[in-house]
């Protein structure tokens, strides 16, 4: 045989002699023997105090969350507090642009029955249709009239076609038609 085969034969000898000898030896050397493993009542001791324990991070672990909601809570409230302020301004904000629309449709509705029909026709031809049709349902008809037959034909039937569709056509004249 060879060296090398041999030594490994010895070394493999050595170290089974030496986890035989290890385990035997081990308990002895360090005081651990069957006496020492724990009794019933220590088995007892230690679930109680894992049990007390598991209570104590429950506890902590609820009063955390705990904590976290009251946090949450304080932010929604504030948020919205916060949205409210918002949605008042905005209130006033809506109610301040209805009042000054109203007082200027009125005006401009003065202003336009005033006007000569030629220019009236010329200054509505350049509005929106919309606009232009709600003007002409403010005015008195005899001064609409007169502003539409100045108007292009194109311009005054887009105008007709706005102010019929805005009118709500109840179901018994839908039917007649």
């Amino acid at each position: 045989m060879s060296t090398a085969i041999r030594m490994k034969k010895v070394i493999r000898v050595s170290c089974a002699v030496f986890a035989f000898n290890s385990a035997l030896l081990f308990p002895i050397a360090y005081g651990l023997t069957q006496e020492a493993t724990p009794k019933d009542e220590t088995g007892q001791e230690i679930d109680r105090y894992c049990t007390n324990i598991t209570d104590k991070a429950t506890d902590a672990r609820y009063a955390m969350q705990t904590r976290e909601l009251a946090q949450l809570r304080a932010d929604i409230d504030s948020r919205i507090e916060q949205l409210d302020a918002k949605r008042k301004e905005y209130e006033v904000w809506l109610k301040r642009r209805d009042e000054f629309m109203d007082k200027a449709e009125d005006s401009l509705v003065g202003i336009i029955s005033k006007m000569r029909p030629d220019a009236a026709a010329a200054q509505m031809a350049l509005l929106g249709d919309e606009a232009a049709a709600a003007l002409l349902l403010k005015l008195n008809p005899r001064v609409s009239s007169v502003i539409l037959n100045e108007m292009p034909a194109e311009k005054s039937s887009r105008l007709a076609r706005v102010i019929v569709g805005s009118r709500v056509v109840p179901a018994t004249e839908r039917t007649a038609q």
